[in-house]
């Protein structure tokens, strides 16, 4: 029986995107979550500092002491969001790969195995 390859790549497409969704869109929650309250955390530590400062409540070395754990808080997010990123897109590419497999699978009545 010849396939439809039109059909069969449609197939394909939705799939692929369907299985892109459910993992996207279990983590895209999580990780605004998490942002939010780290993109709030560092705006009330950036304006507490702005206030010490502008009041000229620091010795420069407690303004630089400052500064320095706000940039290093500011480095830890920006981390952590690249490790979330890794691993979104290894999850995405394991749905992915296993979206393609079942439907070969489904559609060519093969039992191919997962790649590891």
């Amino acid at each position: 029986m010849a396939l439809n390859l039109t059909d069969t790549a449609d197939l394909f497409v939705n799939n692929i995107a369907s299985a892109v969704r459910n993992v996207a869109g279990q983590d895209v929650t999580t990780v605004e979550g998490f942002s939010q309250t780290q993109l709030q955390s560092l705006a009330q530590q950036s304006a507490l500092i702005t206030g010490m400062i502008e009041a000229n409540e620091f010795t420069d070395d407690e303004r630089d002491f400052y500064l320095i754990g706000l940039k290093q808080m500011a480095m830890g997010f920006a981390q952590t969001l690249i490790g979330i990123v890794v691993v979104e897109v290894e999850k995405l590419f394991n749905a992915i790969i296993t979206a393609i497999y079942q439907s070969i699978n489904t559609i060519a009545g093969a039992a191919l195995p997962l790649p590891v």
